[in-house]
């Protein structure tokens, strides 16, 4: 497994480095058609590679967490160390007013016979009463920056133990993973056959296939950033009634403009069903199938997000990490906002053929 994951980044990298110049590897070629259990063990390994890949940005998640508790400790300590320097300060400020030392200063300045010695000591009063506002002003901030940094503390800890849960659930994943594809190639009537199919599709999928879909999904990414653009340039999409406004967007429509965007998206096709979006791609031998949704989102601004459901790759389900990653790194969503700055979504709609967004004003 890691011999195969050391070569997969090899390729990768060298994709990038001479782009056109390296041949992907070829997919498998298989004499007969998939039976249940061999699709079922397929998968499974792919879910085996992809797990893994989760498990490593947790890893790298957790140990930058586990790096900012300790620079924030740090820092914490730090402050505290100049905040009782400040306290003193300001305790002392504090004292002198309540002991009644400042108004007794102020009493001074009724003695004065002439308005020259009266105009000195006012000036010398203002800047030991503006010294005391520093100080107490200083301590303030020094206290809101210390409880600032307890509560990134509290949050960090938090984090890291949200993040250390979810690197022991995906290890518990991959181990009863591994255990069913052992138990499968075990039970197959040709062991050796059924190992060698796993390890060409893993293979496959770690040097052609995971870099192709990543490539399409950028592409996808990159087009949705410019739906605002087309929405002004095609007002009939919008209709206001009173204080509100509807955006109906057919899925031809959206096709028409997402393959005018990219040559990488001229082969993939997406279809509003209700309540359901499919998109179906082809690029050579890959074919990709996803189904998903759209909800409103209010955090952490008003947008319309895209939740993916199922990613099939070559007839192959991915698990829910393949999918987060890519809804994580791929921003699918659209912003009203960026077609007007006073809309804001309110509802979401996917009918036959149609996505329907209910638009109002706000901020």
């Amino acid at each position: 497994m890691r011999r195969l994951a050391l070569f997969a980044v090899a390729v990768v990298f060298l994709m990038l480095l001479f782009p056109g110049k390296i041949v992907p590897t070829p997919p498998p070629v298989y004499a007969e058609p998939l039976s249940e259990t061999t699709r079922q063990l397929l998968e499974k390994g792919l879910s085996v590679v992809e797990i893994d890949r989760e498990i490593e940005r947790i890893s790298g998640l957790r140990e930058e967490t586990e790096k900012s508790i300790a620079q924030n400790e740090t820092k914490l300590a730090e402050r505290q160390l100049a905040i009782a320097a400040q306290r003193e300060k300001a305790g002392r400020v504090l004292r002198a007013y309540y002991m009644g030392q400042k108004e007794a200063m102020l009493g001074v300045l009724v003695n004065f016979k002439s308005l020259a010695g009266l105009l000195r000591s006012w000036d010398l009063m203002d800047t030991i009463f503006e010294a005391d506002r520093r100080t107490l002003a200083d301590f303030n901030r020094e206290y809101e920056e210390i409880r600032e940094g307890q509560d990134k503390l509290k949050k960090d800890k938090e984090e890291l133990s949200r993040v250390a849960a979810d690197l022991e659930r995906q290890r518990d994943r991959v181990a009863a993973l591994q255990a069913e594809i052992q138990n499968a190639i075990d039970g197959s009537e040709d062991p050796a056959l059924a190992r060698k199919q796993l390890e060409e599709m893993q293979s496959y999928w770690q040097t052609a296939g995971l870099y192709e879909v990543r490539r399409h999904f950028s592409a996808l990414a990159k087009a949705m950033n410019k739906l605002p653009d087309w929405i002004q340039d095609h007002p009939e999409a919008l209709k206001t009634k009173g204080l509100s406004t509807t955006l109906t967007l057919t899925d031809t429509q959206l096709n028409e403009f997402l393959r005018a965007q990219s040559e990488l998206l001229k082969d993939f096709t997406i279809a509003f069903k209700p309540n359901l979006l499919s998109l179906q791609g082809k690029s050579g031998s890959m074919e990709v199938a996803v189904t998903g949704s759209y909800t409103v989102e209010n955090e952490p601004k008003n947008a319309i997000m895209f939740h993916m459901d199922t990613l099939v790759f070559n007839g192959l389900t991915l698990p829910d990490t393949t999918r987060d990653d890519l809804v994580r790194d791929f921003d699918l969503g659209f912003y009203p906002q960026q077609v007007m700055a006073y809309l804001k979504a309110d509802s979401v709609t996917l009918e036959d053929g149609k996505l329907i967004v209910k638009l109002k004003i706000g901020k």
